[in-house]
This record gives C-alpha cells, sequence and structure tokens, in this order.
C-alpha cells in the first residue's frame, strides 16, 4: 500500500523548509512575511527597504552610518560590523519627530474623522542599516518598520504602518553629509 502525504502535511513540510531555507541567507536589512492561505499554499513577502549608493569604501559609509544615527538621535542600538549593520529599536514617537511630522513619515491609515493615525498616536519605530559593497563604492539600505498605538488604546490595537520613506532619505542625507558628499538623489 502506497500512503500519499496530506496537503496540509506537505504545506507544513513547504513552509518549513522555506522558512529554514532562507534564514540564514537573509541580508539584516530584510523584512519577510509568510502567509498561508486556506488551502496550505505558501506566500513569501519581502521588502528589502530604501538603498543609496555612495562613492566611498564600505569602511568610510560605514563609519558615517553610525555617527548618522547619532545626528538625527537614533543612538543605534546595534552596530554589528560582521553583517555591517546598525540598528535602533522601539523609537518612539508622538506627532513630530526632529521637526518632521510624523504623518509625513509614516502611513498608518485614518481615523473616522479622516485625521492620519501616525499624528494621533504613538508610532513605535524599528531602524535598521545595512552597508554592502556596490561597485566602486557602497550601498546602505535602510529598512524602516513601524506600529502605531491609536489614543485610548493599548499595544493589541496596534495599527501597522507603511513608511514614507522620508526618514530613510533624511538619513541617507545624514550619511552623504558626513562623506562630504551630495545627498543621494540630490
Amino acid at each position: 500500500m502506497i500512503m500519499h502525504p496530506s496537503r496540509s502535511t506537505l504545506a507544513a513540510v513547504a513552509l518549513f523548509a522555506v522558512v529554514a531555507g532562507c534564514t540564514a541567507s537573509v541580508p539584516a536589512t530584510e523584512s519577510q512575511h509568510h502567509i498561508v492561505d486556506i488551502d496550505g499554499d505558501v506566500y513569501r513577502l519581502t521588502d528589502q527597504g530604501i538603498t543609496a549608493s555612495f562613492p566611498a569604501t564600505r569602511q568610510d559609509v560605514w563609519k558615517a552610518l553610525v555617527g548618522a544615527y547619532d545626528d538625527m538621535g537614533l543612538s543605534a542600538e546595534a552596530a554589528d560590523t560582521s553583517i555591517w549593520t546598525v540598528s535602533r529599536k522601539k523609537v518612539l514617537m508622538r506627532n513630530v519627530f526632529k521637526g518632521t511630522r510624523t504623518s509625513r513619515l509614516f502611513s498608518c491609515g485614518e481615523t473616522a474623522t479622516g485625521s492620519s493615525q501616525a499624528d494621533v498616536g504613538q508610532i513605535i519605530a524599528n531602524i535598521r542599516s545595512q552597508v554592502t559593497p556596490a561597485g566602486t563604492g557602497a550601498r546602505v539600505a535602510t529598512l524602516v518598520d513601524a506600529w502605531v498605538i491609536p489614543d485610548g488604546g493599548t499595544s493589541s490595537n496596534a495599527l501597522h504602518c507603511g513608511s514614507t520613506g522620508v526618514l530613510e532619505a533624511q538619513l541617507h542625507k545624514a550619511i552623504a553629509s558626513r562623506l562630504g558628499q551630495m545627498a543621494p538623489g540630490e
């Protein structure tokens, strides 16, 4: 008698293979989400963050990146040269961050009255940047991930927010400034 694995068993094995096979090679600034639909099909979504290239050595860009985090008031919690990654978790923001309205930094949806959720709640952001070689220079990929806790709410009703790219651009501009270069895109 030949036994055939069930569809749910195959889905579980496929999910394990995807997760186990990908975790070792995932760049530090890559965010991955796995979705398993009702039929057991596995979908993987990836967000690489926003990148900027600099005509400088990887080491010089690294030093500028660490300094840029400080310049922006982010005081990096981790700076790991083994994977060339700088990060800061749980950056708290309310209404304005370093002179910029939080609704310009994040898209979190709107309240019933049409106000931006980003402006009427507590933002909690995680920021990661990684330096990689790029031709004769180096590339910085920055990933910002955030949630908003609406006023009067708790962390159990936090809403996920999308980054507008403004915070990443400000960080990349600070890196360019430290390198004595024009900001990427200018």
